[in-house]
């Protein structure tokens, strides 16, 4: 059988036997890959899966409508395998309420739970796959100084409407109500211009430093073109460098910017 059979048939026995109550994977409408959620077997022939599917299902088991059919099976890519293994790690995913159905760009690798998940990630992708284009820009930014990087993302998170596509698309933003819409105290503007779209960006990227699994998800919801994925890929760069963390790796990681080592550098303190 090629991957999406497999997938297909692991899903309709997933249901049939109870294992899971649902089954989120990807499905074709009009040549497009489309988000398809499965509650009896016999819609199992509906999922699909090729180089399209780029989106990460993960970002729905946030959701109350879905958490309500727990246990749960998951079509999970790579960056998807990562952020279970994240959620996991946060206690975002009880134990035993999530099972993957592990896939790599060509491979298939059955149903697994999420500790099985993390070992596939360990051996077969434990480094994202950074478009060369986008690792050539890292570069450049990182090249600049400190006032031409401010100036650079001043003028990219100018063209924010705040619609929040990125806050819906990623699996790390999981909070019930966003910093961004508390008006009790207000930490940021919620108008779409100057200082409250910098703060909201910067907020987020760090909220989501040492958590982003790189999967690109937030980049491909804007419809206002804004380069994301640049700015989740210096920070990532960044904590990699200060702290050697990679997220998607061990479901029992402590956060990194929740904890401390002793080892830790203290020298930014004065």
């Amino acid at each position: 059988m090629n991957v999406t059979e497999s997938i297909r048939a692991d899903a309709a026995r997933l249901l049939t036997e109870g294992r899971a109550k649902m089954v989120i994977g990807y499905g074709l409408r009009n040549g497009r890959s489309v988000p398809v959620f499965l509650t009896e077997p016999q819609g199992a022939d509906s999922l699909h899966y090729g180089p399209q599917c780029t989106l990460n299902l993960a970002a729905y088991l946030a959701r109350p409508e879905v958490r309500r059919n727990a246990p749960l099976a998951i079509v999970a890519p790579p960056a998807t395998l990562r952020s279970l293994v994240v959620l996991a790690a946060e206690s975002q995913v009880p134990d035993g309420s999530v099972l993957a159905l592990a896939v790599g760009p060509q491979e298939y690798h059955g149903v697994v739970d999420v500790a099985a998940a993390a070992e596939i990630v360990r051996k077969h992708y434990a480094s994202p796959e950074v478009d060369p284009d986008l690792a050539a820009r890292a570069r450049e930014l990182a090249a600049m100084t400190p006032a031409q990087r401010s100036a650079f993302w001043r003028e990219q998170f100018a063209k924010c409407t705040r619609c929040y596509a990125c806050r819906a698309a990623c699996p790390g933003c999981y909070c019930r109500r966003c910093v961004a819409e508390t008006n009790m105290p207000q930490w940021v503007s919620t108008a779409a211009r100057g200082h409250g779209n910098y703060a909201w960006h910067i907020l987020r990227a760090f909220h989501q430093a040492g958590r982003c699994v790189l999967c690109g998800a937030c980049e491909a919801a804007c419809p206002q073109g804004i380069p994301l994925m640049l700015l989740n890929l210096s920070t990532a760069q960044e904590v990699q460098e200060q702290f050697g963390a990679k997220p998607g790796l061990d479901p029992a990681a402590k956060p990194v910017m929740g904890s401390f080592r002793p080892e830790d550098k203290d020298d930014f303190i004065r």
